[in-house]
């Protein structure tokens, strides 16, 4: 009896269908291959950016310095200021605010850094004396473990990175790159971006949307950022010069120049300005700089950071907190400094990605303005609506 095709199709089927592996193995290994492509390609990145550092650094730092300082030279170029001229102005605007920083620092830390120590080093005495009689317990050997930390962060800051040639060597070098980047990004920005966008034919308006959501939001970050900064480090030396407690200057510019670091910034500095009223006036002094510190503080993350800071950089503390850690890990302190704009850079080009292509779907469809509005609205979950307006091509770098 001759066999039907349908029927020796279906037993040449059989081995196939026998051997296919199941439906969720499928595609568990599918997922499973492109994460593995994902992690290789973030693996390679992390480990240019570790090699090019001395490179990389300049650029970002550039980039963030270039945010602070682009309304400055946008203004004076709306006066036919030229962009030479106008970046020049910019720059010395910088140089004159890190002048005023370092100076500040050199006469707060350098000239009374042993006493400032010799100060911390008293007040974790004076705490651990008092824990020993309060709690009949005996922790002298963590007092002992802290003033040698102590004695060893001093060398680290002031003979470590003054005395050793090579650390003041690379300094020097990525200042001055950091400055020629800033020039330029101040000078050639617009015209850098615009060279960008000549080569970008198929996407051009949404590179350009999702350049300029990335460039606005790293500019809201660092005004933000330096003005809760000036407020802490305000009420914090206010409460000290209160309390009568030296070093005030010192513990001004430490909370300033701490607060840029997220989270870990503001309890170092918050913990030496108790440290140093310990030591001068005892544990009631002590508790008190504490309450102020605590206070400042909260007055700055329920108050000032969410109208400044929040509703530009909207990201959940846990993802800051690991963001700065591996920030510090890859490029130390700027590293720490640098992680949390670009991680809003990168969280508002999602955004905008997503609703450009929300945009082209329904544009596609025939959907009217309105219903496109909307679903941009809702695929963006706020944050396009909680962006501000994006900035004119002279603020661009």
């Amino acid at each position: 009896m001759p066999t039907r095709p349908d029927d020796r199709t279906r037993r040449d089927d059989v081995p196939r269908a026998a051997w296919r592996p199941p439906r969720w193995l499928e595609v568990s290994t599918g997922w499973s291959w492109r994460l593995l492509v994902v992690v290789a390609a973030c693996a390679i990145a992390v480990f240019a950016l570790s090699t090019l550092s001395a490179v990389v650094l300049p650029l970002l730092l550039g980039l963030i310095i270039t945010a602070v300082l682009s309304p400055i030279t946008a203004s004076l170029r709306r006066r036919g200021w030229k962009p030479a001229a106008a970046a020049a102005v910019g720059l010395l605007v910088l140089l004159a605010f890190v002048a005023a920083m370092v100076w500040l620092l050199l006469a707060a830390l350098v000239g009374p850094w042993s006493t400032i120590s010799a100060q911390i080093g008293e007040g974790i005495d004076v705490l651990v004396r008092e824990f020993n009689e309060r709690f009949d317990g005996d922790i002298t050997s963590v007092s002992d473990d802290l003033r040698s930390g102590i004695g060893s962060v001093a060398m680290t800051l002031l003979g470590g990175v003054l005395g050793v040639l090579g650390v003041a060597v690379g300094l020097v070098t990525m200042g001055f790159l950091t400055l020629t980047v800033v020039f330029f990004y101040l000078k050639d920005g617009p015209t850098m971006w615009s060279w960008f966008l000549g080569h970008q034919h198929q996407h051009r308006d949404t590179v350009d949307r999702v350049g300029r959501a990335m460039w606005e939001k790293v500019n809201a970050f660092v005004r933000g950022t330096a003005a809760v900064a000036f407020v802490d480090a305000v009420g914090i030396a206010l409460g000290a010069w209160i309390l009568g407690v030296p070093s005030v200057l010192a513990i001004g510019v430490l909370t300033f120049t701490l607060s840029f670091i997220p989270f870990f910034g503001a309890f170092f500095a918050g913990a030496i300005a108790v440290a140093i009223a310990l030591a001068d006036g005892g544990l009631g002094t002590g508790a008190l700089m504490v309450l102020v510190v605590v206070v400042v503080q909260q007055l700055e993350s329920n108050l000032l950071q969410p109208v400044l800071v929040g509703r530009a950089v909207r990201l959940h503390p846990l993802v800051v907190a690991l963001g700065v850690i591996a920030g510090g890990s890859l490029g130390g302190v700027f590293g720490m400094f640098l992680a949390v704009p670009l991680i809003a850079a990168i969280t508002a080009a999602v955004t905008e990605m997503r609703a450009a292509g929300a945009e082209q779907r329904l544009a596609v469809a025939g959907a009217p303005a309105g219903e496109v509005a909307g679903e941009v609205a809702d695929g963006a979950a706020g944050e396009v609506a909680g962006t501000a307006d994006p900035p004119t091509g002279d603020q661009v770098p």
